[in-house]
């Protein structure tokens, strides 16, 4: 399914009141605002795209404090009477630009029906300011050691902070604020929100913040806010690996073709931490083998080629692998990223737990996926979130969730997790996908009909047609 994002203008500076911070004796405090302004990013000049730029209080927790101002884009419907309510996309990370590439509406099928709005986060690439860490950004890529890493996350601080930019005020909670400010001043009584992966956790937020605001809520790999993201950050990779190593074993054509493919993954996992595997110029260890694979899995057109690509692997034929370990990193905004995940996660998470996610005994030769460490936090220092920032959300909001079987990073278990507490939300469970669940032909439908009418039976006949996991051919 293509990229979202969308509505409605209003005329220069409009000021709204419930958000505005606590004045200080002679100074004016800074309210929420809206004016029309040029695209931050190159748009199609012959579509209905409208921009602007929404002013905010930095830190709304603080009397004195400082103006940002945050892009805004408005893709219009193409509908002759769309929708009164329109979509606003919320992306992954913390971190993701919500605008970043966003230069035409053509193929983003909401725009049949209602206008999708994008806000840029605070602190985020086109923001004002931005909270770019290009230097920890360039060692993430280049896999440093996370002592490097960390000494990196101080320098930037440094930075930041001396240029007057207040960290603490860069949270989901305020985040949340920002795009409630935002439908206010647009004039929209209601709206949804389609979050994918971190920007499941940010619906939360606007729904426990603001839920006379929201219609409907649409969640794509779900991160709930009381989860522990760092504690179980290996434990999710490995149970998606073992879902793949299950469905080739009982697919009769997987197992004959690529037979004791667990055994097979854990000596190669094993022999290149012993003795590694040489592949174009670089040594493999256990976690790089374990990371291809991750990467992989979060490709659905790539996982029926995976049981090929470690039997090869097993075999001394590593190349499968290559175009694994070649795919551009992500371009996280890293001090967003630790603004929000030091705030938010690592003060309720337990140290020797997130530890534990690397160690040998998860068989992934150490591989990494945790977002952030105690330390690096550490170095961050910004404040902890109170103890809302780690509940679950209770609400009666209108809830779709999906979740891709092989997802590696947000197991179906955390979305179905969220039921407990949201009784109008469904749970789809969507074979053969992975991290982004929605971006199919039968996840797109099925959102769609979910934002005509939320309370309506779902169709899950697309569901049942799903493949799931098939080996590819050779």
């Amino acid at each position: 399914m293509p990229d979202l994002r969308n509505f409605a203008l209003v005329a220069l500076f409009i000021a709204i009141s419930p958000q505005a911070v606590a004045m200080a004796p002679g100074e004016k405090a800074v309210t929420s605002s809206y004016e029309n302004a040029p695209c931050a990013v190159k748009v199609a000049p012959e579509e209905r795209i409208e921009c602007g730029v929404l002013t905010v209080p930095e830190n709304r927790r603080k009397a004195r404090t400082r103006a940002i101002r945050l892009p805004v884009m408005i893709f219009r419907s193409t509908a002759a009477a769309p929708a009164a309510d329109p979509v606003v996309y919320l992306p992954g990370g913390p971190g993701l630009s919500s605008i970043e590439g966003r230069s035409t509406g053509k193929g983003n099928p909401f725009l049949l029906e209602r206008d999708n709005i994008l806000l840029e986060g605070r602190g985020n690439r086109f923001a004002q300011p931005s909270l770019d860490c290009p230097e920890l950004l360039a060692l993430r890529a280049a896999d440093a050691t996370l002592v490097a890493q960390t000494a990196a996350a101080g320098r930037c601080r440094a930075v930041l902070v001396a240029s007057g930019i207040d960290l603490d005020g860069y949270t989901s909670a305020e985040a949340a604020d920002d795009l409630d400010d935002l439908r206010k001043v647009l004039g929209i009584r209601q709206w949804n929100l389609i979050g994918f992966s971190y920007g499941t956790r940010l619906a939360q937020t606007v729904v426990q913040r603001h839920p006379e605001g929201v219609r409907s809520v649409v969640l794509d790999s779900v991160l709930p806010i009381d989860v522990n993201y760092d504690e179980m950050a290996g434990a999710s990779l490995r149970r998606a690996i073992d879902l793949l190593l299950d469905s080739c074993a009982s697919e009769p054509g997987c197992a004959v073709r690529y037979p004791d493919l667990r055994a097979r993954f854990a000596a190669l996992i094993e022999r290149a931490d012993r003795e590694g595997i040489v592949l174009a110029e670089r040594t493999l260890r256990g976690r790089d083998i374990a990371g291809a694979i991750a990467a992989g899995l979060q490709q659905p057109n790539l996982i029926p080629s995976l049981p090929r690509i470690l039997h090869e692997a097993a075999e001394g034929r590593p190349n499968g692998l290559l175009p694994l370990l070649e795919q551009t990193p992500t371009r996280f905004n890293w001090g967003l990223r630790l603004s929000i995940w030091c705030s938010e996660e690592m003060p309720f998470e337990d140290p020797a737990r997130i530890a534990a996610q690397v160690l040998p005994a998860l068989g992934l030769g150490g591989a990494d996926s945790r977002t952030a460490t105690p330390e690096m936090c550490a170095a961050w220092d910004v404040s902890a979130a109170d103890a809302r920032a780690n509940e679950p959300v209770q609400s009666d909001v209108p809830v779709l969730i999906l979740a891709g079987a092989f997802d590696p990073v947000t197991p179906p278990a955390w979305g179905q997790r969220l039921l407990r507490t949201m009784p109008n939300a469904r749970f789809v469970l969507l074979p053969g996908q992975a991290h982004g669940a929605m971006f199919n032909r039968c996840g797109g439908q099925l959102t769609l009909a979910f934002l005509r009418d939320p309370r309506a039976p779902l169709d899950g006949d697309c569901v049942a047609k799903m493949p799931g996991f098939r080996v590819a051919a050779e």
